[in-house]
């Protein structure tokens, strides 16, 4: 690293080898990162599937740090965090893509916000649509039951809780509770020593991060300047082990009885349980009469989330 050096860009990798090369490709194309104004570094967690070899083979450079063990996400990112004292820093997963201008346009935003510590991008699935889990507010029993439990399309809108996932698709810079770490824009200053609790693996760490700098004064702001097209859940859905999967609840579990207590987390595991029991029994159906149209993937996810909220729930 040099002194020119003022983004760093950290990507957390692990076994989605073709997706990390569209995302190293399209950060290549970038002027900050062709000038040396941007560093980029993957840790990769113990990959089997060649991704190693292809960032030594076709990005050489790259800074790449190996894990000998799967980190998870919240610890890789930390790994990267250290390497550098760089003022801004990139949170990326290796499922997205970045069109140019895309950074140069949320550094400039976090820039002109100087008590900003966070910047969330606007983010696109793999077919274009807009991403709703680019950002909210923070869960409460309202909110988490009115999107499980499919409140949102029985009772009218004028009484919905303020959205867990953003619901409109509203141009220009908001402030939200919290935006997602797959294109997250830090300024280390704020942030201080360290990014994430390292009780999270995966999943609710970005809540966490975002409640520590609303508590000490900060802003979280969430951009539709720009859009980061991201293929949300590629490296979670490889894992065939239910630990694993189970991240996804439990990382928002963990946020959510840090913030609410015992008591109301029980409610939130019930709301969860039943809506997971749903969207099983709805994508099964749906399976039936439409094979071949993901729902069997959709109902295998639900049933895994099902018996992780089970096991959290039984005593012992």
């Amino acid at each position: 690293m040099t002194d020119l050096v003022s983004l760093s860009i950290a990507i957390v990798n692990w076994n989605v080898c073709a997706l990390l090369r569209a995302c190293l490709a399209s950060l290549a194309n970038c002027p900050g990162t062709r000038s040396g104004a941007w560093e980029i570094v993957v840790v990769d967690n113990a990959s089997t599937d060649g991704s190693v070899a292809m960032i030594r083979g076709e990005f050489p450079d790259v800074v790449l740090i190996e894990s000998q063990e799967n980190l998870g996400f919240a610890a890789g990112c930390e790994v990267a965090f250290r390497r550098s004292r760089v003022p801004f820093v990139l949170l990326l997963n290796p499922d997205t893509e970045v069109p140019a201008g895309a950074i140069e346009q949320m550094l400039a935003d976090l820039r002109s916000n100087e008590r900003a510590a966070i910047i969330g991008s606007r983010l696109t699935n793999s077919d274009g649509s807009f991403q709703r889990a680019a950002g909210g507010a923070f869960p409460t029993i309202a909110n988490v039951a009115w999107n499980y439990l499919f409140l949102n399309r029985l009772l009218p809108s004028r009484i919905a809780p303020p959205a867990v996932f953003l619901e409109d698709d509203s141009p220009g810079i908001l402030e939200l509770d919290w935006v997602s770490g797959a294109a997250m824009l830090l300024r280390r200053d704020a942030v201080g020593e360290r990014i994430f609790d390292p009780g999270y693996f995966m999943f609710g760490e970005d809540m966490a991060l975002c409640a520590r700098m609303w508590r000490q004064g900060w802003k979280v702001l969430y951009s539709a300047r720009q859009s980061i097209l991201h293929h949300h859940g590629q490296s979670y859905r490889q894992q065939s082990s239910r630990e694993v999967l189970a991240t996804i609840y439990r990382g928002p579990r963990c946020f959510y009885r840090a913030n609410h207590g015992p008591l109301s987390a029980a409610v939130y595991d019930v709301i969860l349980f039943v809506g997971y029991l749903l969207r099983w029994v709805i994508a099964g159906i749906l399976n039936l009469l439409r094979p071949n149209c993901g729902y069997d993937e959709m109902a295998r996810f639900s049933r895994n989330c099902v018996a992780v909220i089970l096991r959290s729930m039984l005593p012992g």
